[in-house]
């Protein structure tokens, strides 16, 4: 018989819904973000289901079990029969050294007995098939059951699988974006720099000029009076 309690345990485990993530980047080009991962989710028995199926199984097992003790029952009452039917031939079989009436009086309680005796048996294999007839009802049943909480089980491992690639995933899409961020930040450090240093590199020529100007005489020619 199948244990309810890992019934009971993978139930529990098929309830874990699946994680949907996402990740943008606001103020960078569109190159930086990347798009949520959606996955289509395959049929995964509910709960109720699940709790459906094994409470068939119980019930198919109860039968069972109750025809078994119908088939008890009925194999008591052939018993009980055999006993009277014996005690009342034995009794016939005396009676017929007596008189004929009295012999005649037990035959027919005899054949009472035995009339009796055909419709216990009669009863007997008709609980048997009976009972033969549930178990393969609760097997089937049972199969049901264990089929479904294996299709379950199945399921949240590959859902399991599916959130681990995706987290390795982003996990690579945020180290990528992250080397093409500092890339990027150098790039515009080292612009910064040069553009600093050829503007400083400008203004120092100009100072020199400058002052190359105000060094140099300037001769004025003057013309005389006159």
């Amino acid at each position: 018989m199948y244990s309810y309690y890992t019934l009971i345990l993978l139930v529990a485990t098929a309830s874990c819904g699946p994680v949907k993530r996402g990740v943008a980047f606001d103020g960078y080009p569109q190159d930086f973000a990347f798009a949520n991962f959606a996955f289509a989710k395959p049929h995964v028995p509910s709960p109720a289901e699940i709790a459906a199926a094994i409470q068939a199984a119980k019930e198919a097992s109860a039968s069972v079990m109750a025809a078994q003790h119908r088939v008890q029952e009925a194999k008591d009452e052939v018993l009980n029969q055999q006993h009277i039917a014996s005690h009342k031939q034995a009794q016939a079989a005396l009676a017929l050294q007596k008189t004929e009436a009295a012999a005649a009086v037990q035959q027919q309680e005899a054949k009472s007995a035995a009339n009796a005796l055909i419709q216990a048996q009669q009863r007997l294999a008709h609980a048997k098939a009976e009972v033969a007839e549930l178990q393969k009802i609760a097997a089937v049943k049972e199969a049901h059951a264990a089929a479904v909480i294996q299709k379950s089980a199945a399921a949240a491992a590959a859902e399991v699988q599916r959130s681990d690639e995706t987290a390795r995933k982003l996990a690579a899409l945020q180290h990528s974006n992250s080397v093409t961020l500092k890339q990027a930040n150098a790039g515009k450090d080292g612009s910064l720099s040069a553009t600093s240093a050829a503007v400083a590199a400008a203004n120092d020529r100009n100072g020199a000029q400058h002052v190359a100007w105000v060094a140099a005489p300037k001769y004025v020619q003057l013309n005389p009076w006159g």
